[in-house]
């Protein structure tokens, strides 16, 4: 009995840090709200598409979005569209600073996640893994699903809200 007492007296501190850190991983998740996500269905013979999303930090501290990783992909990269020259282009991002208690939106001809080098088509009323990684090393999981590029832009027409 004094042995099995000595084992569970050693495993009290290492129990602890285990609640700590998924105590931890759980706060930081709550602080990172995502919605109003989704990512476009892929264009027949093409192998990118891309994920857009508003992405809230309820927390006192910036946040860092550095990437994201998902099974769908090798590849996926932080872009932005930018005016050059009275043109519109793409270029990539290394990062994107989410403010204390702020959100950045992620969307088209603005900040969006870029998907590369995908093996399979993305179709309609699929739903992707994609998993955010912060600077922190911390990381969010979220479930995308995807949508038609027509149909995303007859929801948007048919509705006319104002922000």
């Amino acid at each position: 009995m004094k042995k099995l007492t000595d084992q569970i007296k050693q495993s009290v501190p290492l129990l602890a840090l285990l609640a700590g850190l998924i105590v931890n991983i759980q706060a930081f998740a709550e602080t990172v709200v995502v919605e109003h996500g989704y990512i476009r269905a892929t264009i027949p013979g093409t192998t990118v598409s891309s994920a857009y999303m508003e992405i809230k930090n309820t927390s006192k501290q910036d946040i860092v979005l550095i990437g994201a990783t998902s099974k769908v992909s090798d590849r996926i990269e932080i872009h932005e569209h930018v005016m050059n020259d009275e043109m519109m282009r793409m270029q990539q991002r290394e990062s994107l600073t989410i403010a204390a208690n702020d959100s950045v939106v992620l969307q088209p001809s603005g900040y969006h996640l870029m998907i590369f080098n995908l093996a399979e088509p993305l179709k309609v009323d699929e739903n992707v893994e994609l998993t955010l990684q912060f600077s922190d090393k911390k990381t969010v999981n979220i479930l995308l699903p995807v949508q038609s590029i027509k149909r995303k832009k007859q929801k948007e027409s048919a509705h006319h809200h104002h922000h």
